[in-house]
């Protein structure tokens, strides 16, 4: 076995896949030079999402290739959240970073996140997108809108709260999936799950570059994000819910001099 995948190593890269047949490749590639010197070895899982192209094919075509790649696979598409969930439950390793299939995230990047975690002893690590690619105004506008609104909304401070390329310890991804029924696009609110669970968040900047290769799924951006905005009285119930219940366990740990 290769020395850079332990049984249990310490870095996972979890990418879902949907119709991403021409980007499985030069995706493992790149995972595979950027973490080439990661202590405690890593692993890539690629979770094929119902995929209607060739992705499942690229997945195991890159797992014969490269001994630290995961194969995983959805029958039918359950979109990106279940996508994260199942790579968590494939991978084996203590941390996990959330990677978009598509090159958009850069693999060189990961290290970043892995060393603002370890000098913050962070729980959550978000790449927040500096430099970002011209997506076309109004979904640009639409996504700074949505961080703003809900940053207020819960009483944070954060940038770029919809950015999926994070690193989360094991138990704190484990939290903050644990937020996501009922929500239609939860990934818009991974971050208000983590403040909710009063897990440490540390942001750092990257770069967002071109798709690689192949479509994006949002054709349409005004509707996306009217549908997500659908979610926010869930959040809201959840987030809510979620802190009462902290307050609880607080109140019934026993202090200093009782039993």
């Amino acid at each position: 076995m290769n020395d850079r995948v332990a049984s249990e190593p310490d870095l996972a890269v979890i990418a879902p896949c949907f119709n991403e047949e021409p980007n499985i490749l030069a995706l493992s590639e790149r995972i595979g030079a950027a973490l080439a010197g990661h202590p405690g070895g890593f692993e890539l899982v690629l979770v094929d999402d119902g995929s209607s192209d060739g992705t499942w094919e690229r997945i195991r075509e890159a797992a014969r290739l490269h001994d630290f790649v995961v194969p995983a696979r959805h029958e039918k598409n359950r979109g990106l959240v279940e996508g994260w969930r199942t790579g968590m439950y494939a991978a084996h390793a203590r941390r996990l970073v959330t990677i978009d299939a598509d090159l958009q995230y850069r693999p060189e990047d990961i290290p970043l996140l892995v060393e603002a975690m370890d000098r913050e002893h962070a729980d959550f690590v978000q790449g927040w997108r500096q430099t970002q690619v011209k997506r076309g105004f109004l979904r640009t506008l639409l996504t700074a809108g949505l961080s703003v609104f809900l940053n207020v909304l819960f009483g944070m401070r954060l940038r770029d709260i919809k950015s999926g390329f994070v690193l989360y310890t094991r138990e704190s991804m484990r939290t903050v999936l644990d937020f996501h029924y009922p929500f239609r696009y939860f990934q818009h609110f991974i971050a208000v799950a983590a403040h909710a669970s009063r897990l440490k968040i540390v942001q750092v900047p990257i770069t967002f570059d071109p798709r690689h290769a192949g479509e994006s799924f949002i054709t349409q951006p005004l509707k996306f994000s009217l549908q997500a905005l659908e979610d926010i009285p869930r959040a809201f119930g959840e987030f809510y819910r979620r802190r009462a219940l902290l307050r609880a366990s607080a109140a019934a740990k026993p202090t200093r001099g009782t039993a």
